[in-house]
């Protein structure tokens, strides 16, 4: 079947629009509909463009990792490009029609790649171009790079178990109904805030035009402590929210088993 621009750009609704950052709503999702007309008349589907981009992400931080102008450049521009690649997969899932049971999995295995190597590729970069930080301490930059990519990744883990054990405990005690999204829509809640503060600040957002112009005027380090800051303090936040959240309702659920 061959599929036309105006099915891709079609199977786009506003809400899903409104959802992603202003980054993505700019310019993201409109680069994104050449780029899934030619894979899905290719033949690909949406979780083989989700694995792609996971090597697109991996060969990107290794290209900024890579103490050379060109290669910099490459891979700010690559890292860039997987999140067209993040748009492609949906593009292609919502014009096929097709509800698959994992692609949630494979969309979060390449989703975690910007998380974890790109921090790290960012604090290679400083390493290696920074100006404001003596020689003899960049090398504390990589550990600075290091660190923001475990809190980040951490964060999401603590994030996903929380709700892992929330589901199977609800289905325990027959509440999957209870179960629904209404905190991120509400833009009072901390889901709300913190969900749109992570969309428009982290690598869907500020992230990608920040690596630009922390190529060309050299501060990468000055990103780099930015969002290590900022990963660090969501960690710390989230974890804290969560055990709180975590010891309420375990107390609620076992008052409900015991009735």
């Amino acid at each position: 079947m061959k599929y036309t621009m105006n099915d891709i750009t079609s199977s786009l609704t506003k809400k899903k629009n409104s959802r992603s950052s202003l980054w993505v709503q700019l310019w993201v999702r409109k680069a994104s509909f050449p780029v899934t007309y030619l894979f899905i008349n290719a033949g690909w589907s949406a979780n083989m463009v989700s694995v792609f981009s996971w090597f697109v992400i991996f060969i990107a931080s290794v290209l900024l990792s890579i103490n050379n102008f060109g290669c910099m450049l490459a891979g700010v521009i690559l890292t860039n490009f997987w999140l067209v690649l993040d748009c492609v997969d949906g593009n292609i899932a919502r014009v096929k029609k097709v509800k698959t049971f994992m692609g949630d999995f494979f969309d979060a295995v390449a989703g975690y790649g910007p998380f974890s190597f790109t921090t790290v590729g960012l604090g290679m970069a400083a390493y290696h171009t920074s100006f404001l930080v003596p020689e003899q301490y960049r090398i504390y930059l990589i550990l600075v790079g290091a660190i923001g990519a475990v809190a980040n990744t951490y964060m999401r883990l603590v994030h996903q178990k929380y709700l892992n054990c929330v589901f199977a405990a609800k289905k325990i005690l027959n509440e999957f109904d209870d179960i629904t999204l209404a905190d991120t829509e509400d833009k009072r809640s901390f889901a709300y805030i913190r969900e749109q503060i992570d969309k428009n600040f982290g690598v869907a957002g500020l992230f990608m035009p920040w690596l630009f112009v922390a190529l060309f005027t050299n501060t990468f380090d000055i990103m780099l402590v930015c969002y290590t800051a900022y990963y660090v303090l969501s960690f710390v936040a989230i974890c804290v929210l969560y055990c709180r959240n975590a010891a309420r309702f375990e107390v609620e659920s076992q008052r409900k088993m015991k009735k």
